[in-house]
């Protein structure tokens, strides 16, 4: 009886043993590839982790992998530009997901704010870096558990097949006559294909083709210019904090692999 409570308990340590060397094993790959990513983008600068300057919002969970929501925000008590803003996932066959260059209208004071929607091939690490503008460099981490999402079909219903390029832009109306930080969304129709999903009727590979660079400006000056990957959902929809003025004209122009170019205005009569 006693010696079979002693093989049960060393049975029971061994298993526990083995999984904290899985887990261990994973986490030391984690950590590679993160650190050559690093060396990668960023060299030998220091990266200043989870010290509250950036928040980053992402699901722990996510319902479908390849539409996964990701918010990352500046807190108003960080007074000054921003140059970058750099989202990384660590586990996907492209991790540079999207890199944000900001303009003098993304604002110098308040909360900054951008969110989007990614896809995901596996559970990984979602990084968000900021750069300011002199130079200092700050993150914030989370781990998504998704999968698949880089090869899913694109639904029929959202392929943007016959309105591929149509963008539309929207601005929450700020108080009349001030200038001042407000809500702006880009909603862009295009597959933007990953090159890794199977056509159904064909049985071959959809060639890729995705947005590579988005810019949008707000009376003439940039809120920023995004340059994208096959991480970027199909259909991309971004909200941002942008300085907007009433009357002015905030446009949108996207320029995909293929080298086609797509614009849109707010408001759209003046397109």
């Amino acid at each position: 009886m006693h010696g079979g409570r002693r093989h049960e308990t060393r049975t029971g340590w061994l298993i526990g043993l083995l999984c904290l060397a899985v887990f261990s094993s994973a986490a030391r790959a984690d950590d590679g590839v993160w650190t050559s990513i690093h060396r990668d983008l960023f060299s030998k600068r220091v990266i200043s982790q989870d010290d509250g300057f950036i928040h980053l919002d992402a699901p722990e969970k996510a319902d479908d992998g390849a539409v996964v929501p990701i918010r990352v925000r500046i807190p108003p008590e960080y007074q000054g530009a921003l140059r970058t803003l750099t989202l990384i996932i660590d586990n996907n066959p492209s991790p540079v997901a999207a890199t944000f260059h900001f303009g003098p209208a993304a604002g110098f004071t308040g909360e900054r704010m951008i969110a989007t929607r990614v896809r995901m091939n596996a559970v990984s690490p979602v990084r968000a870096i900021v750069e300011t503008e002199d130079g200092t460099l700050h993150m914030a981490t989370r781990i998504v558990n998704a999968a698949g999402g880089c090869s899913a079909s694109v639904p029929k219903d959202q392929d943007g097949a016959t309105e591929m390029g149509d963008v539309r832009i929207k601005v929450l109306p700020p108080a009349a006559g001030s200038t001042w930080l407000t809500e702006g969304q880009v909603m862009l129709r295009h597959p933007n294909y990953t090159g890794m999903q199977m056509d159904s009727a064909t049985g071959t590979f959809v060639p890729a083709r995705f947005i590579s660079k988005l810019t949008v400006e707000s009376g003439g000056q940039m809120v920023f210019t995004m340059e994208g990957g096959i991480s970027i959902s199909a259909n991309p929809h971004l909200r941002f904090i942008l300085q907007y003025a009433t009357g002015q004209v905030v446009t949108a122009t996207a320029v995909d692999t293929e080298g086609a170019s797509f614009v849109g205005a707010y408001p759209a009569e003046s397109f």
